[in-house]
């Protein structure tokens, strides 16, 4: 894979991991700018990421523009710009985005003046540099000589863990953690004299990473906070980003064999809890049924019901025996009746 090639496909898995619901990309916004939105009631939709600008009629892309609906008007813009290596142009990148995005649904007021608003602007960069600030600005200097300070903040996911991302509430993004590995492995690789060791304890950062990204969305969904679909995205760019490590530098197969291990795992254990608690509903289901019949004789109904809808489904047997408090011979008998 080139150098452009790498580079499109990260961009591509970040902006894949946008297509989460609304919920997760609330929890990112909201923290990412400092700002409160309610996640009752506000609803995101993605922008036009395309702007044409004169003269030329050049196209410029920028990455994600999101618009929250949440009882205001007009709906405010944040738009997220993913970079992968230090760019020296960002900043005037940045405020031509600004400008472009606002100036796309921009309005006149009661004095015929026409109003743009620069949306909320965010940098990730997810490769480190020395030269990576805290902020982006340009100083805007007006023919009258008054200033304008165009401020873009900036923050390096690169700097953070899985787990310190996830306590940020920017779980949504933790799959790209796994980019800055890139870098490193080229420095190892350039060298004319190959640093085992050295690449061995890398590929080992590598998977420590993608087990805390298994954990932390195994336990995220497990409580609730994110859901199924976000767990999926999730776990999908995960394993897009390590397949493009591991098809350049890694190419190793049971490092290859332990992630999709991992994520298999995560996945086994999300669908057996989810499994396990509809088989649960189904008793209780059941009984409350077979309480209108009496005590007693809804009960032993209601288990019968069940364990014959976990027969028709191929469930094991010893999960039926565990999940119902059926004996073996009550369980046959239940099978033959069913034949």
């Amino acid at each position: 894979m080139s150098k452009d090639n790498s580079r499109a496909a990260i961009d591509e898995t970040a902006k894949f991991l946008f297509d989460a619901p609304d919920h997760a990309i609330i929890d990112f916004i909201s923290r990412i700018f400092s700002i409160h939105i309610d996640k009752a009631t506000a609803e995101i939709t993605r922008a036009s990421s395309e702007y044409i600008s004169h003269p030329g009629f050049s196209r410029h892309l920028p990455d994600i523009v999101l618009a929250v609906h949440d009882k205001t008007v007009p709906d405010p813009l944040f738009h997220i710009e993913i970079q992968t290596e230090h760019d020296g142009m960002m900043d005037l990148r940045m405020v031509k985005y600004g400008y472009l995005i606002g100036a796309s649904r921009s309005q006149m007021d009661e004095d015929d003046t026409r109003i743009i608003s620069i949306p909320h602007q965010v940098v990730i960069y997810l490769e480190e540099h020395r030269r990576i600030r805290d902020e982006l600005k340009v100083k805007i200097i007006f023919p009258d000589e008054s200033e304008v300070d165009y401020i873009v903040p900036v923050f390096r996911l690169y700097a953070y863990s899985a787990y310190e991302l996830s306590e940020m509430d920017l779980y949504l993004v933790i799959p790209l953690i796994l980019v800055k590995y890139r870098k490193r492995f080229d420095i190892i690789c350039r060298r004319k004299n190959l640093n085992q060791e050295e690449f061995d304890a890398l590929v080992q950062d590598v998977l420590q990473d993608i087990e805390q990204i298994t954990t932390i969305t195994g336990r995220y969904e497990e409580k609730g906070v994110m859901d199924e679909k976000t767990k999926d995205i999730i776990l999908s760019a995960t394993i897009e980003l390590y397949t493009q490590l591991h098809q350049k530098y890694i190419r190793d197969r049971k490092s290859k064999e332990r992630v999709e291990n991992m994520i298999e795992s995560v996945t086994q254990k999300i669908s057996k809890k989810w499994h396990m608690i509809g088989i649960e509903e189904g008793i209780q289901k059941g009984i409350e049924k077979g309480i209108e019949k009496g005590k007693e004789e809804g009960i032993a109904e209601g288990v019968k019901i069940v364990a014959k809808n976990l027969l028709m489904i191929g469930t094991a047997d010893e999960v039926i025996l565990k999940a119902t408090g059926l004996t073996p011979d009550e369980l046959d008998t239940i099978k033959r009746e069913a034949l």
